[in-house]
């Protein structure tokens, strides 16, 4: 007769292969490339203690406001049919023309905080979008003159045209030096062109990967909700290698440049699937990947909030065993107490007092200056001469290729941190009123820290640990608002389309985004909307700090990295199918319109 010990075998082979393999693809996401600088860490710290949540939560609503508004005002621009020619068609020119103006001027604009050294103005910036308009929209008239209009793949011949000519114009504006190796701004430049190759790359592969599920047959469409997945990883991967020396806007540049165009993808799949089944499939497998993400979260939230709860030992320092009981389950009743930002910036500011020698993966500095006090930069510029943290050098020494050496899930059984210094949490109790008041755990680990240099490693590993995951959380975040907004942007935009002359330039033409879609539409947004807000509280309850300010921080401090890709997405890929641009027939009884 067969043990139960072997019969618990194939169950345990099947535990711990899944664990390896699910270890194995948290490993290659995105919220494990990286970690919060200090600087990012002070900069995040200094909004949420000016900012109020009136201001946050406009942020976040408001910031897809403008690229909606603007590619739906485009729409309101009469065309006439493309077989009128191109000199018929002056409307068309007139719209292209802003269209590239804004690309133009969007693309550029990411200069001013990923170049900053090249000093671009206002006017500077409209200069370089003006010149490469009438040299953009001057090389298609020519193509449309002399070979044919619709010009075939319109967009992709215009896009060489820009490769060409939005260098010319910045040449023109700023001088033959812009693109010498001798120029102060040329490493950051090379970074900015490094981020931009990447991302041109992946709005050009989109309008393919939509040609590609127009060709299959329905019956074989659910394959690609399994493919997405896979193409998803791989154009998170191409982006993170392309923008490695951005850490600090990696989790924005990812989330609104992948994640974006997946969830568009989606929605456009959504609209178009027919079937109840295949809608299902595609709003599943998008569920599936966020209760991962949410996992992995949990997981590593659980042991970051671990390191710093041992309270036995501290409250029996404080009080000799005479500490209340009330006050030690203080930490574990009341959430509130465990606030991550200030048990690390603690950690930080201080590292000396908490038996640190060395944060030799922790970056001092971001890979770009952000909004700080006069109190905060004075500090770190203190901190910058003790050598604890890592230089730029050092760090990039110490990393791998793909992720930094962070610990992942710190195992520790127990852990006595102090995380405070005393220039933010002073305990001037007398030995009278200790024995009568309730301490917060943040003075209690601080007392306990200052007697025991064992610490040290446990405070590191805090250090470490929470970096790494508030970089996690805010991809995370992000991820969610962008999965909020980009099917409520395109559900508002078709219906607009709808009712507006040019539908007919557009697949299918009226009546092709019937009501059917457009619930399907609304219910993954509602779906993605509760995920966010279930983020929210999740992270708001175990760390008392709010992820939607992690989402308006970095939509607001980012703003010229933000819009600039929102105007683009939507203006770019909204309109891609518009008939004007040329379009590639089938041998099927519809055509695919394409760049």
């Amino acid at each position: 007769m067969e043990s139960p010990a072997s019969k618990s075998q194939p169950f345990q082979w099947f535990e711990q292969t899944f664990a390896r393999l699910e270890e194995s693809w948290n490993a290659i996401q995105v919220g494990r490339q990286g970690s919060y600088s200090v600087e990012r860490l002070e900069s995040f710290d200094h909004y949420c203690k000016t900012t109020s949540r009136v201001r946050v939560i406009s942020v976040c609503v408001l910031t897809p406001v403008p690229p909606l508004v603007t590619i739906v005002l485009l729409e309101c621009m009469p065309l006439r049919p493309p077989s009128d020619g191109w000199a018929a068609n002056w409307v068309f020119w007139i719209r292209l023309a802003m269209v590239a103006f804004i690309m133009a001027f969007s693309g550029t604009s990411q200069m001013v905080t990923l170049v900053p050294d090249m000093n671009l103005t206002f006017i500077r910036n409209q200069l370089v979008a003006c010149l490469h308009t009438i040299l953009y929209i001057g090389g298609l008239l020519l193509v449309a003159e002399f070979v044919a209009f619709p010009i075939p793949l319109m967009l992709y011949v215009g896009a060489a045209f820009k490769a060409i000519f939005v260098p010319v114009a910045i040449i023109l504006v700023f001088g033959k030096q812009t693109f010498s190796p001798n120029a102060p701004w040329h490493q950051n430049l090379q970074q900015h062109m490094s981020y931009f190759r990447a991302y041109m790359v992946l709005s050009n592969i989109y309008p393919l990967y939509k040609v590609m599920y127009g060709f299959l047959p329905v019956a074989f469409r659910g394959i690609v909700v399994f493919v997405m997945p896979i193409w998803r990883l791989g154009a998170k991967c191409f982006v993170v290698r392309a923008i490695r020396s951005l850490e600090d806007f990696m989790p924005g540049i990812v989330a609104m440049t992948v994640d974006f165009f997946t969830t568009l993808f989606a929605s456009v799949c959504l609209s178009t699937a027919g079937s109840v089944y295949l809608s299902m499939l595609f709003v599943g497998v998008d569920v599936g990947q966020s209760l991962l993400e949410f996992r992995e979260v949990r997981a590593n939230a659980s042991v970051v909030f671990e390191l710093p709860r041992d309270r036995h030992a501290s409250s029996e320092h404080l009080q000799g065993g005479s500490y209340r009981r009330t006050s030690s389950r203080s930490f574990t009743n009341n959430p509130k107490a465990s606030n991550l930002i200030a048990l690390v910036l603690a950690v930080t500011r201080d590292p000396t007092s908490f038996h640190i020698a060395s944060l030799e993966n922790v970056r001092l500095r971001a890979c770009f200056p952000h909004p700080l006090s006069k109190e905060q930069e004075a500090a770190l510029q203190i901190l910058g001469e003790t050598n604890i943290y890592a230089t730029s050098q050092r760090l990039q020494m110490s990393k791998q290729r793909w992720s930094l050496h962070v610990p992942r899930r710190i195992r520790v059984k127990g852990a006595t941190i102090a995380p405070t210094t005393s220039n933010i949490i002073t305990t001037t109790s007398t030995n009278t009123e200790e024995a009568n008041t309730t301490f917060s755990p943040v003075e209690v680990f601080s007392a306990t820290l200052k007697h025991n240099a064992a610490s040290g490693k446990r405070s590191k590993a805090l250090v470490q640990q929470s970096l790494a995951l508030l970089f996690h959380c805010e991809y995370l975040v992000l991820v969610e608002y962008v999965e909020c907004i980009v099917p409520l942007i395109y559900l508002i935009f078709k219906l607009a389309l709808e009712n507006l002359p040019n539908v007919v330039f557009y697949p299918g033409g009226a009546g092709n985004f019937g009501p059917e879609a457009a619930l399907s539409i609304f219910v993954f947004a509602l779906l993605e909307i509760g995920s966010l807000i279930l983020l929210n509280i999740f992270i708001e309850r175990k760390f008392d700090y709010s992820p939607l300010y992690q989402l308006a921080f970095v939509l607001e401090t980012q703003v010229y990295l933000v819009q600039p890709m929102l105007f683009v997405n939507t203006v770019f890929l909204l309109q891609y199918e518009l008939e004007h641009y040329g379009k590639v027939s089938t041998n099927r009884q519809w055509s695919v319109f394409i760049h």
